[in-house]
């Protein structure tokens, strides 16, 4: 999966837990104020108040307004950080990036600008050093690498995309299932009961073109389709009826389709597979669902005669008799009620009043009170503006820094292309949009403690060679991660400087191979600290425990976890590496070459020990006995 693919849908599920928290209150408050106002509140503006819920699901975005309920309870108030969470790029980032495309060197870069510009001066592990990419993925499953970095928000995520798909899968073979039963339905076409059924489709005034089918395979009275809507009833049903109670029944179904619920069906049922994980919905669209039945009672009623109420009541008592109702399905307005809902709707159609269906002001104006305090988001604070101003000036930094040389050296591969330079831009610019959306719902507090520290850290670094390990309390400002690193980076144009240092180095380090083709002479060194190992646990520990928004610690390190000796004659670069293997280390030993295709440059041969990974690296064609004799001088153990 590609990292725009993640982030689209990180932000998808980010989208439904705000709008399923914010949704979740406004049901709490519709259940409250229908129980207050069940004898006040006429049957259809009871259903009527759930459309605040249906808009607040499929609103992307809303105005501010102080007047919003969510000013009170808020998202980032009862789970903070779960914004920042939906935001991160994680698994499935590295995921892609070891998947071996060619526009992996691009976004592999892509931690060291993010680094760079929170002031993250390390680099990402390997990021100068082709020959770290994707050559560890090869040796063992992809999955099992993936899954240990899956982060506990995308294990939410990928949970929740199970059930939509689960859900959705379900719903296509239901509909499925319910067209091949109305296919073998038979058309209605006596003359007394398509008189009956002309003239109550008159009496609802549904204009539309509607179809009278009988089936068995669809029990009870029901409206299937809202397009091209089909009344289905069951034969059997039918001649248990007299003709009057048949026009109730029809009654009843055409203010189904004159109320166009079949529609509103499919709405709640898209909602609710956005929204399974959430219970509070599936009891919203339950309870709709019989506030529905109960308002097409009340649509009917209104065109019937006040005399007939009595009997359109016993006439929904004997076809629930007969018919205990289908489960709820969107593409279909079946007759159904519980006990319980049953009497309601036989109290309401006892107590029914033909203006009660009309204009209700307790209704709009109920209606309007919570449109104007649940569709409409919680103003920003002035922290949060706060916050924001401090997140656009990081912004700002970061576009002018663009445009600044770059105080460590960018891969080869990415400056020696304007391509792959736009590209590995471009990918900066989207991880700094990103941190700025993040930095709005930060405390203002934690935000300068975060830039002072990041200065401290900084000038320390200038001072010295130290290390530093940085836990980032707040992910999103670090591209999605939760460490970065400072200093630990040493580069050396002079060979002696280098060897200086790397002679004070344990374990074993690169020196100047002496079968070195003619005319090469050294061109640059470097040496980088480790950023895996014990400490890696013990400073997320630490700094959780601090509470703090960023904690920082000092790495001493005595063994380069990266070593790196390029040579050139001055059109071609032979490169020798070490780098330190993962945890995981590789099935593959002793030596090898890449296997990417021909057409590729640099060409690899890799020489794996059981921690170290040696390399040696050209842009031009050398012969693989030439490389791993070469390779094998330069190592000193």
């Amino acid at each position: 999966m590609s990292p725009s693919l993640h982030a689209s849908l990180l932000s998808v599920f980010g989208w439904v837990l705000r709008g399923s928290f914010m949704a979740g209150i406004l049901i709490v408050l519709i259940l409250a104020l229908q129980f207050l106002m069940k004898n006040k509140l006429e049957s259809r503006w009871k259903y009527l108040l759930w459309i605040p819920v249906v808009i607040r699901l499929l609103l992307p975005s809303a105005p501010e307004s102080s007047l919003s309920l969510y000013n009170v309870f808020s998202l980032e108030a009862i789970a903070p950080g779960i914004h920042q969470q939906t935001q991160g790029l994680s698994f499935w980032h590295k995921w892609w990036k070891e998947s071996g495309t060619e526009s992996e060197i691009a976004v592999q870069a892509e931690p060291t600008f993010v680094a760079e510009r929170n002031g993250l001066i390390r680099e990402a592990a390997g990021a100068t050093d082709p020959s770290q990419l994707s050559v560890h993925s090869q040796d063992r499953p992809m999955w099992w690498s993936g899954f240990k970095q899956l982060s506990f928000t995308n294990m939410l995520m990928l949970a929740w995309l199970s059930g939509v798909l689960i859900l959705t899968v379900k719903t296509v073979c239901d509909q499925l299932r319910l067209k091949q039963a109305l296919r073998t339905g038979r058309p209605i076409e006596t003359p007394r009961l398509s008189s009956l059924f002309d003239e109550t489709k008159l009496l609802l005034g549904v204009k539309r073109k509607v179809r009278f089918v009988a089936s068995e395979h669809i029990p009870g009275p029901a409206v299937v389709g809202f397009y091209k809507p089909v009344v289905v009833i069951s034969p059997r049903l039918l001649v248990t009826l007299k003709k009057e109670q048949i026009q109730y029944i029809l009654a009843h179904e055409f203010a189904h389709i004159r109320r166009w619920d079949v529609a509103m069906n499919w709405i709640m049922h898209i909602v609710l597979i956005l929204h399974w994980f959430n219970p509070l919905v599936w009891l919203a669209v339950h309870r709709a669902r019989q506030d529905q039945e109960i308002a097409c009672d009340a649509c009917a009623l209104d065109r019937l005669s006040p005399q007939k109420n009595n009997a359109y009541g016993q006439t929904i008592i004997h076809v629930l008799e007969h018919f205990s109702g289908s489960p709820h399905q969107p593409g279909l307005a079946a007759l159904s009620a519980t006990h319980k809902q049953l009497k309601r709707r036989l109290t309401m159609i006892k107590q029914f009043q033909k203006k009660s269906y009309h204009m209700s002001i307790l209704g709009m104006t109920m209606i309007l009170a919570l449109g104007s305090v649940t569709l409409v988001d919680a103003k920003e604070s002035d922290a949060k503006s706060t916050a924001q101003t401090a997140s656009v000036q990081s912004e700002q930094d970061s576009k002018a820094a663009l445009n600044k040389p770059w105080n460590y050296n960018l891969p080869e591969q990415i400056t020696a292309s304007s391509v792959n330079l736009a590209s590995y831009t471009k990918e900066q610019e989207k991880a700094v949009k990103k941190a700025t959306e993040a930095a709005k719902l930060i405390p203002a507090e934690d935000i300068k403690f975060i830039e002072n520290e990041i200065n401290r850290i900084k000038e320390l670094t200038l001072e010295s060679d130290d290390m530093y390990v940085l836990f980032h309390k707040y992910k999103d400002l670090n591209s999605g991660l939760d460490l970065s690193y400072w200093g630990g980076i040493q580069q050396y144009t002079a060979y002696e400087d280098y060897l200086n240092k790397a002679d004070a180095l344990e374990g074993s380090i690169l020196e100047h191979p002496s079968n070195l083709p003619a005319g090469y002479t050294f061109s640059k060194a470097r040496i980088e600290g480790p950023i895996e190992g014990k400490f890696i646990n013990e400073v997320r520990a630490e700094g959780k425990k601090s509470g703090k928004p960023i904690y920082a610690k000092k790495i001493d390190w005595k063994e380069a976890a990266t070593i790196r000796l390029e040579y050139s004659n001055g059109k071609d670069v032979l490169a020798i590496s070490k780098s330190t293997l993962d945890s995981e280390g590789s099935t593959k030993k002793g030596f090898f070459e890449d296997d990417f295709p021909a057409h590729i440059y640099p060409k690899y041969v890799f020489w794996h020990t059981d921690k170290f990974e040696y390399s040696i690296s050209t842009t031009t064609d050398m012969p693989k006995k030439q490389k791993i004799e070469i390779l094998k001088a330069a190592v000193k153990e």
